[in-house]
């Protein structure tokens, strides 16, 4: 804690906030006791070549950058060989804390926000800089409502060669553009204005407009996922029609189809403000001059009352009086007896035709028992509800189009697995192009090559997902879920490694309920433990037990990918029996001399080694007795 001390000039009054790169300090320039906003490298990065360059790139970045609403650069320099820069101090808080005590914003208040960040986004383009990390919590408010953006930390200057290395995906997920997800090498500006529909998104409904478990889907969902519109979501219809075609367009998947820049977006956002600035204007005209109307009127005199009598006595006349005709003849009761039988009767139609009501629909999808009924129930809904501008069934039908696309891709893909496993070739209606990639994408499934395959189903999703023909596009939602299951792979493959890595460094036995997982884990422990030709065994063999096991996929395809990585053949035999009695020796040596030097780390290890001895040979008879030696070390040497 660094509070009253002098860095240099500057004095710490207080902290304001700290992060993985470094702390950010509220102090005072002593020479003229002006505030600023001094930030220090995180200690443990001083030695860190990359972080240095990325913290010192971000003084460079803030240098050529002056603006009303972007923070300003005062100095930079080292203290006890820590580098820091000093920042203009803002008097403010930042508008995610804003959002999280107010919930949403009017359009208002978003388009004047939006004014302000636009002009700063501008300034900082113009000068090759994308921020590429645009999101509330780097948006500062003052308590005069001015916007000055901040944590120019992971921004890019496109005039040098980036930090970061190609496909790296850097920013926070939630707000990333689909080209960051990607992690492509070529950034634009667009980027940034991407980022930007996302925060006004955020601002007008509440909430972001993709919410997922995790980071990976995150980013799926930012790639494969068109943007929600925002007036479709509750309690926004008062949002003007133009602005949320605007939102819409800067969060297109395509960086060309989104405005030319932040200059010609802060354009739109103020010709949005006087156009609705201007209807309402009319509207209180409007709404005036009809009260005016209604209270101008002068109240009738006796006169004037006496006038209107005597008019109204004149306009009558005398009616010869006729006989009385049975009221069941009478026109008036003819008449109103037709239109009550075409009432009867159209009612009676509709009653029978009507369609049900949404909840009734939406009852009948979660109703059926397979993919492919409830893709036929979806189907109906959306050819009736589907566009329906009622905010309360939005949600629902975003539901429902999924669950539609969900039954298309299992049918569409159940078809293609059976036509690759028994190699059929390309038949009349097919996309040649899209049936050749598919097949090359599952035969590199198959083969346990999961980077080829991850690269055949982009190219997939990209040339077919967005095509407005249904069946074109089902090539690419196949792609699309095919790429997100190899996304779960790595996920799994990470978890259980962190799983395995988690026992040993907490030193107890390694045990797991899940049936799938614990053979995962144990093939994953012999790899660890130097075993990898048992580890291939263990692998082939879980393969071979689940393979054609649709919802055991994506373990059959990890195993794939583990088998294609190891070496089958060492160490195999004599090989394997040499290295467990060494392993054995070492931690039975071990074991006193941790107790001499009191080294908790060298016994928790050794009883790991005994442990996976224990565990992962006990049914091979060749080593039942370095399978006994390891559990009488465990058992003589306790955690």
């Amino acid at each position: 804690m660094l509070r009253g001390q002098n860095i240099g000039p500057f004095h710490i009054e207080k902290e304001l906030g700290s992060g993985a790169m470094g702390t950010v300090y509220r102090a005072r320039y002593t020479e003229d006791d002006r505030l600023v906003a001094l930030k220090l490298i995180a200690f443990g990065l001083t030695g860190n070549e990359s972080a240095l360059a990325r913290f010192e790139r971000e003084a460079v970045i803030l240098k050529q950058l002056k603006h009303p609403n972007i923070v300003r650069l005062f100095a930079t320099g080292k203290w006890k060989g820590t580098p820091f820069f000093a920042m203009e101090y803002v008097d403010g808080e930042s508008l995610d804390r804003v959002i999280a005590r107010r919930d949403r914003f009017s359009w208002q208040e978003t388009i004047d926000l939006g004014k302000q960040l636009c002009a700063a986004l501008q300034h900082a383009h113009e000068r090759g800089i994308i921020h590429r990390d645009l999101k509330p919590s780097n948006l500062m408010i003052t308590k005069d409502g001015v916007l000055k953006l901040t944590d120019f930390g992971i921004a890019k200057d496109i005039d040098v060669t980036a930090i970061t290395g190609a496909h790296n995906t850097i920013g926070t997920a939630a707000y990333m553009s689909p080209e960051q997800c990607r992690g492509e090498k070529t950034l634009s500006d667009k980027s940034d204005l991407y980022s930007l529909g996302v925060v006004f998104f955020e601002l007008l409904v509440g909430r972001k407009p993709f919410v997922a478990d995790s980071s990976v889907d995150m980013f799926l969902m930012h790639v494969n996922e068109p943007a929600p519109r925002v007036r479709n979501q509750p309690g926004c219809l008062d949002i003007p029609q133009a602005f949320d075609t605007l939102i819409h367009q800067l969060m297109e998947k395509k960086p060309e189809n989104r405005p030319r820049d932040a200059a010609m977006v802060l354009e739109a956002l103020e010709e949005v403000e006087q156009k609705e600035l201007a209807r309402l204007s009319r509207g209180e005209e409007v709404a005036k001059a009809r009260l005016v109307d209604s209270v101008e009127t002068a109240p009738m005199d006796e006169k004037d009352l006496e006038a209107a009598r005597s008019i109204r006595a004149a306009g009558k006349k005398k009616k010869l009086k006729k006989k009385e005709t049975a009221f069941y003849r009478r026109g008036w009761f003819v008449g109103i007896g037709s239109v009550a039988i075409v009432l009867t009767t159209a009612l009676i139609f509709w009653l029978l035709l009507r369609p049900d009501s949404p909840a009734e629909m939406l009852a009948a999808i979660e109703k059926a028992k397979n993919p492919d009924a409830k893709a036929i129930a979806a189907k109906k809904y959306l050819d009736t509800y589907g566009k329906s501008t009622d905010p309360k069934l939005a949600d629902k039908t975003e539901w429902a189009k999924g669950i539609y696309w969900e039954g298309k891709v299992a049918k569409r893909e159940s078809q293609l697995l059976k036509r690759h496993k028994i190699g059929l070739a390309v038949e009349e209606g097919d996309d040649p192009d899209a049936y050749s990639k598919t097949m090359s994408a599952l035969t590199a499934e198959e083969d346990g090559d999961v980077v080829a395959a991850r690269r055949t189903w982009a190219k997939l999703i990209e040339t077919f997902q967005n095509d407005a023909k249904e069946e074109k596009a089902l090539w690419g939602w196949v792609a699309a879920k095919r790429l997100k299951d190899l996304t779960e792979v790595e996920a799994r493959e990470k978890h259980l490694e962190k799983v395995v890595k988690d026992s040993a460094f907490e030193d107890r036995d390694f045990k797991l309920e899940d049936e799938m997982e614990a053979r995962a884990a144990e093939a994953m422990r012999l790899e660890r433990f130097g075993d990898g030709g048992r580890a291939f065994d263990r692998w082939e063999r879980f393969a071979k037990d689940i393979k054609g096991k649709q919802e055991l996929r994506v373990w059959y395809l990890l195993a794939g990918k583990k088998i294609r990585e190891l070496d089958p053949k060492k160490p195999a035999g004599d090989e394997r029996k040499t290295m467990i009695v060494e392993k054995l020796r070492k931690a039975e040596e071990t074991f006193p001399e941790a107790e001499r030097r009191g080294d908790r780390i060298m016994a928790r290890d050794a009883r790991n080694t005994c442990r996976d001895i224990r565990d992962l040979y006990a049914d091979d008879a060749p080593l039942k007795d370095e399978v006994k030696q390891a559990r009488m070390l465990l058992q003589n040497n306790p955690k």
